[in-house]
């Protein structure tokens, strides 16, 4: 009798064991498909979204839109390096422009690297003026250091910004016009600009 109670137990701690083991691989497979699906959707060296997800952000953002009437704001960003020459930009110029615009952005907005030089933002719920109001913080020249070099380099930016209207429903092709009109016109400097340049 006790030898087969001690049976019966060891036959249902088993099963518990493996009910366990059961529960533990499904966690980690569901860990591992999160952790594979944030590297499909995310840009390894800068840590924003890729170019796929980012229109897939877009074309929900305007789906929205039409059913709802409340705008978004697109905003497409160019990086050039500080002296206008039209050389490769250093490696790590990338990740740091995107920890810059994540510093100017909400934490409601989206990045998204287009290319080496070129970011998409979407900005959900967000209405022109303020829309400018934000890019007017972006729009211009950030300083970063890159690695191995301790001195201190320049990129410059363009940006080209559209706000989703009934009137104007396309507004990435309104960024990218914008975008294209940006990097096509003389840039003035801004005074905190023109005031590196003269200490140099």
């Amino acid at each position: 009798m006790i030898t087969m109670i001690g049976q019966e137990f060891r036959v249902q701690l088993f099963m518990v064991a493996i009910v366990l083991l059961l529960v533990v691989v499904f966690a980690l497979r569901r860990v591992i498909q999160r952790r594979m699906a944030d590297r499909a959707i995310r840009d390894a060296p800068t840590g924003t979204y890729t170019a796929d997800f980012i229109q897939e952000v877009y074309q929900a953002e305007l789906r929205r839109a039409e059913r709802t009437g409340v705008p978004f704001t697109v905003a497409l960003v160019a990086l050039r390096d500080d002296g206008g020459t039209r050389k490769p930009l250093p490696s790590d110029a990338p990740a740091a422009a995107a920890q810059w615009l994540r510093s100017n952005l909400r934490s409601s907005d989206y990045i998204g690297r287009m290319d080496e030089a070129r970011f998409a933002l979407v900005l959900p719920e967000t209405w022109e003026e303020d829309a400018r109001l934000v890019m007017s913080r972006i729009d211009g020249s950030f300083h970063y250091k890159p690695r191995g070099n301790g001195k201190e380099q320049g990129l410059t930016c363009s940006v080209g910004i559209a706000t989703w209207t009934p009137e104007t429903p396309d507004a990435w092709s309104g960024a990218t016009k914008e975008l294209e009109t940006a990097l096509h016109t003389p840039r003035e400097h801004t005074p905190s600009e023109l005031s590196r340049i003269a200490n140099n």
